[in-house]
C-alpha cells in the first residue's frame, strides 16, 4: 500500500487524515469516508467523491439527518461508479430520524464513486453521509 505525506494512507488520489470531507480515508486494511455537515437542497448535493485504490472495500454506507420540522420526506440518492449509475433510489420518511438507512456496498479497486443526495421537502437541510468497510486485496 502506498504512503502519502508519512500517514500511511493507500489512497494515492488524496485521503484526509482528518477524518471528514469528501475523501476516502485508510487505515489498515480499513477504509472510511465521512462528509461531515453537508447543506442538502433540492437538487443532487455531492456528498462523497473519491477514487479507490488497488483494493477493493466491502462495507456500508449510512445517511444521517433530521427532520424535526416536517411531516414526510422523500431523499433521493445516487452512487455512481465511474460514470455509471449504480444507485438511484428515493426513500420517504416519516420518522424525524434517517440514521437507520443502512446500505451494503462492495466498491472496486480503482474506480471513481460519487454520492449525492437530495431532499424534496422544504428548505436546505444539514444531512451527512458515513462509509465504512474492509480492504481486501484484489
Amino acid at each position: 500500500m502506498a504512503l502519502v505525506g508519512g500517514g500511511g494512507a493507500g489512497n494515492v488520489a488524496g485521503s484526509n487524515p482528518a477524518g471528514t470531507g469528501t475523501s476516502l480515508n485508510y487505515v489498515g486494511q480499513h477504509a472510511f469516508a465521512y462528509s461531515g455537515d453537508v447543506s442538502v437542497t433540492g437538487s443532487l448535493t455531492t456528498m462523497l467523491e473519491f477514487s479507490t485504490a488497488e483494493q477493493y472495500v466491502v462495507g456500508y454506507y449510512q445517511i444521517h439527518g433530521t427532520f424535526a420540522q416536517i411531516g414526510n420526506n422523500q431523499i433521493t440518492i445516487e452512487l455512481t461508479i465511474n460514470g455509471e449509475s449504480i444507485v438511484h433510489t428515493f426513500w420517504t420518511f416519516v420518522d424525524e430520524d434517517v440514521s437507520a438507512l443502512e446500505n451494503r456496498i462492495l466498491l472496486p479497486p480503482y474506480s471513481r464513486v460519487r454520492f449525492q443526495l437530495a431532499q424534496a421537502s422544504g428548505s436546505d437541510r444539514n444531512m451527512q453521509l458515513t462509509l465504512q468497510g474492509r480492504v481486501y486485496d484484489a
